[in-house]
């Protein structure tokens, strides 16, 4: 069977992602799910943490786990994305599964910056859903850092394969945001609509959908 990495989002914990993770354990995947850098303790901690510092967190767990497939969730699935065009580094990694990924988007560095220059130094984030675990709240920086970090993100450098995977209830990331990923990868890509769900998918109605999906593309 596949070891599988799976990487949570923006103040979210491994824990979101462990509804997905049991699932896939039970089908006989073994599944890590690392709470990354500057989470799972109170958001003041996402003070001074980078993009560099997550996805060099996921760059480790890939080789220590050996992970044959990364999946991530929101900003998991653009740190699995920059791992993955990194791949020369990992022996064993194969493809990326990305989840409700936000999108290169120039215009959300020039709002967030202009918000900065305000003197705003945090921002609301959606209310958590039932088992969810995370902040709901963040620095401007975490927000800043992220969206930087997905725009420097070289799409065209991901020649692995990737399952790109959309909520149709998305209230987070745009779901047209998929397809400007979509044209941008240097690989294969398979897509799948989650008809039900909203953005934090591994809790969402259609689990089951999702789970079946990368079963089957791994």
């Amino acid at each position: 069977m596949t070891t599988i990495l799976c990487l949570h989002g923006l103040g979210g914990t491994g824990r979101t992602m462990q509804p997905l993770a049991d699932a896939l354990t039970a089908l006989g995947h073994t599944v890590h799910t690392p709470t990354l850098p500057g989470h799972g303790t109170v958001a003041a901690d996402l003070l001074g943490v980078t993009w560099t510092d997550w996805v060099d967190a996921a760059d480790l767990a890939v080789s220590e786990t050996g992970a044959d497939l990364v999946v991530g969730q929101s900003m998991g699935g653009a740190i699995a994305l920059a791992v993955a065009v990194r791949q020369r580094r990992h022996a064993t990694l194969r493809k990326v599964v990305a989840i409700n990924c936000p999108a290169p988007d120039p215009d959300a560095v020039d709002g967030l910056e202009w918000q900065q220059s305000r003197g705003i130094e945090w921002i609301d984030g959606p209310p958590l859903g039932d088992g969810e675990e995370g902040y709901t709240r963040f620095p401007i920086t975490a927000l800043l850092t992220m969206t930087d970090g997905v725009l420097a993100t070289g799409l065209a450098g991901v020649t692995l394969p990737v399952l790109l995977v959309t909520s149709a209830f998305d209230e987070v990331v745009d779901p047209y945001s998929a397809g400007t990923i979509a044209g941008g990868l240097g690989g294969p890509v398979t897509r799948l609509l989650l008809p039900n769900s909203g953005h934090v998918a591994t809790h969402g109605p259609d689990l089951a959908l999702l789970v079946a999906a990368i079963d089957n593309f791994v």
